[in-house]
């Protein structure tokens, strides 16, 4: 074998860059992430959904999808079609969105996967072979707010019954 190879054959593009850290097989678990509704391959809905949890859409869906009101996971399964934006917790995106995606937390887009509008996430995941013609922005999470009756609370000065004596002892001093 020669040290000297050709242009061609060293110049790989991105496409032969390997994703050691990718898992081969996401491994889902619907009752972990909260998947309680599932609309079959051969259903079309119109009008706009709203799900207290999680989501599998295997179908069409024209309209928005807004999801996890609690907590859960929206899937799109490939060949699923979503004709409308997509709000929630986190989502995993295999199929067509044609619409603003707007996810808290993570958005992971599989090789098959087309978005056709904006996308808003905390997280991103885009593995090689998907398609978003739009723009990308992630957002920092906030922390939660605190409940206005809980500042108010702390911002009392503590009664008299709450105070505890504070006795300093400085290096070892005894008084």
């Amino acid at each position: 074998m020669t040290a000297l190879m050709r242009r061609e054959d060293t110049s790989a593009g991105f496409a032969a860059i390997r994703q050691d850290s990718a898992p081969s097989k996401l491994k889902i678990n619907p009752q972990q992430e909260r998947i309680t509704t599932v609309l079959a391959a051969s259903t079309c809905l119109e009008g706009t959904l709203r799900f207290e949890e999680g989501v599998k859409i295997d179908g069409r869906v024209k309209g928005d999808v807004i999801f996890g009101i609690e907590d859960g996971l929206c899937i799109v399964s490939a060949g699923a079609v979503v004709e409308g934006n997509l709000r929630g917790p986190k989502a995993l995106i295999m199929g067509e969105v044609q619409g603003n995606v707007e996810v808290d937390t993570t958005l992971v887009l599989a090789p098959s996967a087309v978005v056709v509008g904006s996308v808003k996430c905390g997280r991103f995941v885009v593995y090689d072979g998907a398609s978003v013609t739009g723009s990308i922005e992630t957002i920092r999470q906030l922390p939660p707010r605190m409940d206005p009756q809980l500042e108010i609370r702390t911002s009392q000065p503590p009664a008299e019954s709450d105070v505890v004596p504070f006795r300093r002892r400085l290096f070892g001093a005894r008084r």
